[in-house]
């Protein structure tokens, strides 16, 4: 995975407008978040999609985490992926799991693999793969796999063009306390 180099830097917390402060709440050393409050309005828009995207999503946890990771793979994303990787195992995936999932492996969800990767490669679900994902899901999940992979390609586009960072180990640990969701 190539690296890049941060283009905005985060906002530190001591340099944070009150909205600012508001908006990112304790979240303020998380890179995304801190980078993304830079625009305000950008943040009230991304990160609202993103949260219902994840913890409010019909879809169930392993399910999601499968889309993501493979998504996130697909884009060549690293800061995503990594958190995705905490996200998966609070769903109760293992790392054999959360590997088959990111590399399209036969040994994840072959059906789930294929929605990802249709999805990524013709930003449309072929009829072939919707009929079966039908047979599994309901229309409200099938729009939220459709979205799920969207909004992840949208995440790997801003991450890696805005080159935001891997916290440092304490501060990404410090996260595990602080996710409620699987």
């Amino acid at each position: 995975m190539e690296e890049f180099a941060s283009r905005i830097l985060p906002v530190v917390p001591d340099a944070m407008t009150e909205e600012q402060q508001k908006l990112v709440g304790e979240w303020s050393s998380m890179n995304f978040a801190s980078v993304i409050v830079t625009s305000p309005d950008l943040y009230k828009v991304l990160v609202p999609l993103i949260a219902k995207l994840i913890p409010g999503t019909a879809l169930p946890p392993r399910d999601r985490e499968i889309l993501v990771l493979r998504t996130l793979e697909l884009c060549d994303e690293t800061y995503e992926a990594h958190h995705h990787v905490l996200i998966a195992r609070n769903a109760g995936m293992t790392d054999e799991e959360i590997e088959a999932a990111r590399i399209g492996s036969a040994d994840s969800d072959p059906l789930l693999i294929r929605a990802a990767d249709e999805l990524h490669a013709e930003q449309r679900v072929s009829d072939e793969t919707w009929h079966a994902l039908a047979q599994r899901y309901s229309p409200v999940e099938l729009m939220e796999i459709v979205a799920l992979v969207g909004g992840y390609t949208l995440m790997a586009m801003v991450t890696k063009s805005y080159g935001i960072q891997l916290e440092d180990a304490r501060t990404f640990e410090s996260f595990t306390q602080k996710r409620q969701y699987t």
